[in-house]
């Protein structure tokens, strides 16, 4: 399967670079890094976790700007190569207000503005943090998504050469990647909504 990608009609008129710029000023960098991370400040959390799951779901610390990543996903801690996310990355949800969590169910993004889905990418652990996936998480923490841009450019690319990150969401839409979906990015999943869970990372560093 292909990239498919969902965008709230706010974003219609805006480039997949625009939007993941804006987001990631928006977001800023967390400074999750080895002798900088801060339980609950800015960590984030994995589900079902502590260093594994299907979901890794973290939120800004000066900002209610929030990222949802799921696949496989494990992350080494103190095992070689220490403090590497990798596995596999299949989508992606980016917005404002992160909630739930490993006892609630999953992490949520009450107010989702894009998700990419069917991303198909992945990292092995021996990769360590040059692996695809580390790479595009990390620098999503850190408030820089030209990993994230760089792996999507490709995938549209390789639907047709016309596209690119460079295209509108619209553009996408008629192109048969993209579509709208207002009504669902406007509700806030209510069994999801809440106080996000205590997070149980340690420093997932560059």
């Amino acid at each position: 399967m292909s990239i498919s990608i969902s965008y709230s009609t706010t974003y219609a008129a805006n480039t997949v670079a625009q939007y993941l710029s804006d987001w990631s000023a928006y977001f800023g960098d967390l400074n999750h890094r080895e002798g900088s991370v801060k339980e609950g400040v800015n960590t984030g959390g994995f589900n079902p976790g502590p260093f594994d799951g299907t979901q890794y779901g973290v939120s800004s610390s000066v900002s209610d700007a929030a990222v949802v990543a799921e696949g496989s996903l494990h992350y080494t801690l103190f095992n070689p190569p220490t403090h590497t996310l990798w596995g596999s990355l299949d989508g992606l949800t980016l917005g404002d207000t992160l909630a739930g969590g490993a006892t609630s169910g999953g992490y949520s993004i009450a107010n989702q503005e894009v998700s990419f889905t069917n991303l198909g990418l992945s990292s092995l652990q021996s990769e360590g943090r040059d692996g695809q996936v580390h790479k595009i998480v990390y620098g999503l923490m850190s408030g820089d998504s030209s990993a994230l841009a760089s792996a999507i450019d490709t995938l549209l690319k390789g639907i047709d050469p016309s596209l690119s990150v460079n295209s509108t969401f619209d553009q996408l839409a008629a192109a048969g990647v993209a579509h709208q979906d207002s009504a669902a990015f406007a509700a806030a999943d209510v069994g999801l909504v809440g106080i996000q869970d205590a997070p149980q990372d340690f420093a997932l560093a560059a």
